[in-house]
């Protein structure tokens, strides 16, 4: 599996040789990182020495500002070895995209020491509160799912505003001395990511340091009159730096894919190897045509779930070298392909898992670790069927067949379906 295939176009070389270099480390450390809860903090000291933590922060930052499929291809690379580093480096180190999209006095106080930051978010409150008071907001309550945490420089909340006018959905941005880590990770998988709660009491923040969420995640102008916007030296047009500029949305939700892949090729891996014997005698398995059966039927469902996966990464970076935000048709494929490779890679796992019987079930299968880890992910909103067909579905229905699943034509009148909407 690990040979299989080629990276996605507009892949950096040089990162994926960085993450080969570290995998046997992050392999070696991981049922470590899965027993303490976190990743160790030597995992997270070469993540930030090599860059891999930084790889979406922008030029105008000092970031090297990498285009969507070099982010996804090294979670994806990681994964493979360790899920939870894969995710790390994917979804947190997508965060540094997100801190360089709030307004300038935002990013500008998050960057100030540089890209060597860890940045956290909180999106699932649980009785978190933000509330417009005079100058600004103030925060105060719980929040869940925010990973890495434990070794956040800033966590930037998300939610809603209370204020006496209209709600708004605002992202604010916090020290990590300004909430308190509290230990309610404990689940069945992914548990080395330290998904912890945080706890804020009552924190003021100035106006200036709030971005809307929709100025946040909307299309923003090259010539930095935008908020967080700015320019770099590669940020012209077909340049990777595109993160910053165009509506981030699809690019954010669809970053899981890349760890979900390589933690269900990581578990492929570690299958396929445990039917070669040490002694060098004839694999029982060629014997076993259940075992063949299976094997096979998992390894075409992953290579499947890959032609899906570079189908995503190459409408994303297409779409955002040329500037441009995703037609109504990219955005539901792209929602649609992600939730079925989501699918594709449980059943394939499931599938090993069965045919390992017992065995895989032990804590300290690697398999077994991979197979938990992957049923965590898969249950992630952003790769949920559920949540996911309505958009397609529509599209297809309302353009009266003209739709098809080959077919580049957006709806009929370029807008994102109502029940796309609803469910973001």
């Amino acid at each position: 599996m690990r040979g299989e295939g080629t990276p996605p176009a507009g892949t950096d070389g040089d990162v994926c040789a960085r993450i080969e270099a570290l995998a046997g480390t992050w392999r070696g450390r991981a049922a470590r990182a899965e027993r303490e809860r976190t990743l160790p903090t030597e995992t997270i000291d070469e993540l930030l020495d090599t860059g891999l933590l930084s790889l979406a922060a922008p030029t105008c930052h000092g970031g090297p500002g990498s285009g969507w499929p070099t982010l996804a291809e090294a979670a994806r690379r990681a994964a493979r070895a360790c899920p939870s580093t894969g995710w790390t480096i994917g979804v947190v180190g997508g965060h540094a995209a997100l801190a360089g999209r709030l307004s300038p006095e935002a990013s500008g106080l998050l960057f100030a020491k540089g890209v060597r930051q860890v940045f956290s978010t909180a999106s699932a409150p649980v009785d978190g509160r933000i509330t417009r008071v005079p100058g600004g907001f103030e925060v105060a309550g719980r929040w869940r799912f925010c990973s890495a945490v434990d070794h956040a420089n800033w966590v930037v909340l998300n939610g809603w505003c209370e204020s006496p006018s209209a709600p708004e959905r605002v992202l604010v941005p916090l020290r990590a001395d300004q909430v308190t880590v509290e230990d309610g990770w404990h689940v069945s998988g992914m548990s080395a990511t330290g998904s912890k709660n945080i706890l804020v009491d009552g924190v003021f923040v100035a106006d200036a340091l709030v971005t809307s969420f929709d100025a946040c995640f909307g299309e923003r102008r090259p010539n930095g009159s935008g908020p967080g916007s700015g320019t770099g030296p590669r940020a012209g047009a077909g340049s990777t730096d595109y993160l910053g500029g165009v509506p981030y949305l699809h690019y954010m939700n669809s970053v899981v894919i890349g760890p979900l892949l390589g933690c269900a090729e990581g578990a492929f891996d570690h299958y396929a190897a445990s039917l070669s014997p040490r002694d060098g005698d004839r694999p029982r398995a060629l014997d076993d045509l259940l075992v063949q059966d299976g094997l096979t039927e998992s390894a075409a469902e992953l290579a499947c779930a890959r032609h899906l996966y570079s189908a995503v990464c190459a409408t994303l970076h297409s779409a955002g070298v040329d500037r441009r935000a995703l037609t109504s048709r990219e955005g539901a494929v792209i929602s649609r392909d992600r939730a079925y490779l989501a699918r594709l890679c449980v059943r394939a796992v499931q599938r090993l898992v069965q045919l390992a019987g017992t065995a895989a079930h032990h804590d300290a299968s690697v398999v077994a670790r991979h197979w938990r880890d992957l049923q965590m992910m898969a249950a992630h909103r952003d790769v949920s069927w559920a949540l996911n067909f309505p958009a397609y579905a529509a599209l297809a229905i309302e353009s009266g067949g003209a739709t098809t699943a080959g077919s580049d034509a957006p709806g009929r009148d370029g807008a994102v379906p109502a029940v796309a909407e609803a469910h973001r």
